[in-house]
């Protein structure tokens, strides 16, 4: 998937462009629709399907205190749209230069930088210009005289409620896993890079690779069944997010991933995590023997909820779906 940062990058693209635009933060069902229907169109007239959206949040530069916590961090959300088959993004910088621009501004920069473009799918909240002044309406107004179709998505609905991005955010820091993987169309995962760690884990005969998450939606403290995308290669395993009160409490939680039956080198690497079941909250121990007892035993819940037969198969279908590349490792009882 190409990426390119300014619209006038695809000043001189030839083809027809059908283009989705959002923030499409988690890339959930409501996002994969109008993604979905943008791909069909460009296959279609023989086109490409490119997405527009935008790094950071709004909100980040225009409400720091009101912005939402992301479920992914734009190089996660980037990897979720190539998943998707796209041709390529358009990650347009967003800045207090930019979010001063007009609508009727910003349109006539889509007219010069996209000369190609064929059509635009959106969502049915989806503003633009300088205090959102632009909405369906007048984008539509604007793209009839220049042949161009807009396409306004409906909401795909889950209990009677649109699928967003807020309702999944709560779903994950309430802890309700089987409910954002509902509305997310995968399990909820978290991308990160392994850092250096303390080796307590290692002491204890459980090394763990320590992540550096680059969203910023978390679920509650606690032990976690895992499966972990490492490179092309998906591991069971179990995670620790909490504070560590028994060896030494930290007031950043800390993700600590152990994965199962394999010891290569993670440091540095870049780990999907995907959080599959809540074994327990977190607690202090009274010794480190005490914690090692309980890590064994959390192991053994984490291996037998691991390969039970739904959870197993819902997690075959999301990595065929979204890593039809992967090599599973399958849990050794």
């Amino acid at each position: 998937m190409k990426i390119i940062h300014q619209i006038a990058g695809l000043s001189r693209h030839t083809r027809p462009v059908c283009l989705a635009v959002g923030f499409f933060d988690g890339v959930h069902l409501g996002h994969q629709e109008v993604l979905r229907q943008t791909l069909a169109r460009a296959r279609a007239i023989g086109g490409e399907a490119w997405a527009m959206t935008f790094d950071p949040h709004p909100l980040k530069i225009l409400a720091p205190d009101s912005a939402p916590l992301l479920l992914t961090d734009t190089r996660h959300k980037l990897e979720l749209l190539r998943q998707f088959g796209l041709d390529g993004c358009l990650l347009v910088p967003f800045n207090r230069r930019f979010a001063t621009t007009p609508a009727d501004v910003f349109l006539k920069k889509l007219e010069r930088g996209i000369p190609a473009l064929h059509s635009i799918f959106m969502g049915n909240d989806w503003r633009f210009g300088h205090k959102g002044t632009g909405d369906s309406t007048m984008l539509s107004t604007w793209a009839r005289s220049r042949n161009i179709t807009v396409y306004q998505v409906p909401s795909v609905q889950n209990r009677s409620q649109a699928v967003s991005s807020t309702r999944i955010r709560k779903a994950v820091s309430a802890g309700r896993l089987s409910g954002a993987a509902t509305l997310l169309g995968r399990p909820f995962s978290i991308l990160g890079t392994v850092i250096q760690g303390n080796r307590i884990g290692r002491k204890l005969g459980y090394p763990t690779a320590n992540l550096d998450p680059r969203n910023e939606a978390h679920p509650p403290t606690g032990v976690y069944a895992v499966q972990a995308l490492v490179g092309r290669h998906a591991f069971p395993g179990i995670v620790n997010f909490g504070h560590h009160p028994t060896v030494m409490r930290v007031s950043r939680p800390l993700l600590e991933l152990h994965l199962f039956d394999t010891r290569i080198p993670l440091y540095r690497r870049r780990i999907e995590v995907f959080f599959l079941h809540r074994l327990r909250a977190e607690q202090k121990f009274p010794d480190l023997k005490a914690l090692t007892r309980q890590i064994a035993c959390d192991e053994q819940a984490a291996r037998r909820v691991l390969d039970t037969p739904v959870l197993k198969n819902s997690w075959i279908r999301a990595l065929q779906r979204w890593h039809p590349e992967a090599i599973v490792r399958q849990t050794n009882k």
